[in-house]
Formats: structure tokens, sequence, C-alpha cells
């Protein structure tokens, strides 16, 4: 491994390590339920999710009901994920008219992927996924599977911690607590960070670009040998712009 590789991992593990206890101490506080910093502004707000969904977040769950509660709220948005793949064509926010995910299998597949919280992604996102089952499908579970796994760490804690007791506390309201205070929090930092960047967002089709001289690229294997194709010759497999003088040429200056 290079240097700078080596560089990466010690940022990574030192920006981990710094906000640990910090976050760890916060988050404490949060699963507690006790004050915080973001309770003026986020407590109605949990309030209202209560009434509107009718939960009672004063009473607990003995761990056969917070494991039935997490199954159900897994379950059904992962068959939600499954068949909005399967009819994106006919939904909204698909410029480019792309149709169903096919075969059936790699919808399912991607559903119990994304619920879990592996992301496994076989295939091109570009070229499969509609804005919509990316934003109320693929998104929606990056965002509530993390929370379910938060709050499974949390109730196994409470577990551990509480034997004399029955109850291990309500799946709903570590999840609701979990999206609130920890979730949503580095979701809001972490867009107006990108939106500083310049990364563009937008629900428009996809724009066309004229490649200047395009040159093919050949197909590598693992080992970096180009694949040969049928016929015996390399096979090619994405087609690269090749920058023009003048932009070569504002890039050196």
């Amino acid at each position: 491994m290079t240097v700078n590789g080596w560089l990466q991992i010690a940022v990574f593990f030192l920006l981990v390590l710094a906000v640990t206890k910090p976050l760890g101490f916060f988050m404490a506080k949060v699963f507690n339920r006790e004050r915080t910093f973001l309770d003026p502004v986020l407590r109605p707000i949990e309030r209202l999710i209560y009434r509107l969904t009718g939960v009672n977040e004063d009473q607990e769950m003995r761990w056969t009901e917070y494991a039935i509660a997490m199954l159900l709220f897994s379950v059904v948005p992962m068959l939600l994920l499954y068949l909005i793949q399967r009819v994106q064509y006919y939904l909204p926010f698909n410029p480019q008219k792309l149709v169903g995910v096919n075969p059936p299998h790699l919808a399912f597949n991607t559903a119990a992927s994304f619920t879990t919280n592996t992301n496994w992604q076989a295939y091109s996102g570009e070229t499969t996924m509609s804005y919509f089952t990316q934003m109320a499908g693929l998104a929606y579970h990056n965002f509530t599977s993390a929370a379910v796994g938060i709050a499974l760490a949390i109730a196994l804690i409470r577990g551990i911690a509480r034997r004399q007791k029955e109850t291990i506390g309500n799946f709903w309201v570590d999840l609701v607590r979990c999206c609130l205070w920890v979730l949503l929090p580095v979701c809001v930092v972490g867009s107006l960070f990108l939106v500083y960047q310049g990364v563009p967002q937008n629900l428009k089709a996809y724009d066309t670009v004229k490649l200047i001289e395009p040159q093919q690229v050949a197909k590598l294997d693992a080992s970096g040998k180009p694949v040969l194709g049928p016929d015996g010759k390399p096979a090619f497999d994405t087609v690269r712009p090749r920058p023009s003088p003048k932009v070569q040429s504002h890039r050196r200056k």
C-alpha cells in the first residue's frame, strides 16, 4: 500500500476516535430520553409523529414484541420497494422512461439488500433505476435500515444492562429518536456540504454530451490483461472523451 493510502486510513481512524466519546454521550442521552440541545426543535416533531401513528411512547416492549415490530417494519417496506422497482415505468419522475427492473430476482435481491443495509447493487443505477425508485425506494432504506440497526444495538445493550427487567424499550420510540436526533442532523450537515461543493441534483432527463475525439477503451480482466471477444480481438467496454487542446491548455494554466 502507498504512503497516501496509509495516511488516509490514519486520518479516518483519528476522526472516528475523535467523535466516539462526544457522539457516544450524545446518543446515550437520546436513547435514555434525557434532554439535549436539539429537544426544543425535535421534541414537538416527535410528539406529532406519535400522535399521528398512535404510538404510546411510555409503553415499553418485551424482546418478542420488539422483534415483531422490527420485522413488520422491515418486511412491509421491502415488499413495497420490490413493487416500486417492478412498476417504475408507470411511476412519476422517470424522464428516461426506464422499464421495470428485470429479471424479477434482481429486483427482489435489491429490495432485500437495501432493507438489511447491505446495499448490494448488481446493476448500473443510471440505466436501471428511475429518480422515483432511487429517492422513494433506495434512499428511504439507506436511512431507515441504518436506524433499525442502531435501534437493535441499543435494545441489545438494554437487554444486557436490564437483567432483572422484562422490557428492552420501545422499538418505535428508538426508531423515531434515532432518525430525528442522530441521522437527520448528520444528513442535513452532509447535504449542505454537498450543496456548498456544487454537487448537481435535478429531476431532468439525462443530458447527451457530444464527445471530442471519442476513444475506445479495451476491457480488462482482473489481472489487467485485455479481454478477447468471440472473434479473438480485444473487446471494448466504454467510450471516453479525449480533452481538446483548449481544455488541456486551460488546465496547464
